[in-house]
């Protein structure tokens, strides 16, 4: 697919999204005059910023991305990001959703194993296979984890809740 035809697709999707900014009044006023004193209203300069800080469906140029991205290096959560599981999958080009169908995958097997094994005479020929799916799903996860290196040890439910919520909140923003 051509550049020309990716940035059509993308603008078909352009529509209103909610975020919420914790501002102070003074800054509000600061940022409503910058704005003003260039004829934007304030929804367009975040646009032209996260456009550029993300290489995004409409860009001010390689010098304005090459700016902003080099900006969000130099503060304070773009200099050295806690190697979470969800920093890894993000980094590697993982999708975080994968891996939690992923663990939904093994919990479900598992309860079915457990009530197949409280009720045999319900088990089944699929029954067999449910050990294999687990270790294929457990080796699958284990395979995304591979390269990650944590800087201390791991609570694997805090990683855990911190896909989740990222995975939430992007589903929230993206479907609006």
């Amino acid at each position: 697919m051509s550049s020309r035809e990716q940035q059509r697709k993308e603008i078909e999707t352009i529509k209103e999204r909610k975020i919420t900014v914790k501002l102070s009044d003074a800054d509000c006023n600061r940022l409503a005059r910058k704005c003003g004193e260039h004829g934007l209203s304030v929804g367009e300069l975040i646009e032209n910023f996260i456009g550029d800080l993300v290489g995004g469906t409409y860009s001010n140029g390689s010098d304005e991305r090459d700016y902003a991205e080099r900006w969000f290096e130099r503060c304070w959560f773009g200099m050295s990001p806690e190697q979470t599981l969800l920093n890894h999958l993000l980094c590697w080009g993982y999708e975080p959703k994968d891996y939690l169908d992923t663990l939904d995958n093994i919990k479900i097997a598992q309860e079915d194993k457990k009530y197949l094994e409280e009720h045999p005479e319900e088990a089944d020929e699929e029954a067999q296979y449910i050990d294999d799916d687990i270790a294929g799903w457990e080796e699958e996860l284990k395979s995304l984890r591979e390269d990650w290196k944590p800087g201390k040890e791991p609570n694997m439910d805090e990683e855990i809740a911190l896909i989740r919520k990222w995975v939430t909140e992007r589903e929230d923003f993206v479907n609006g």
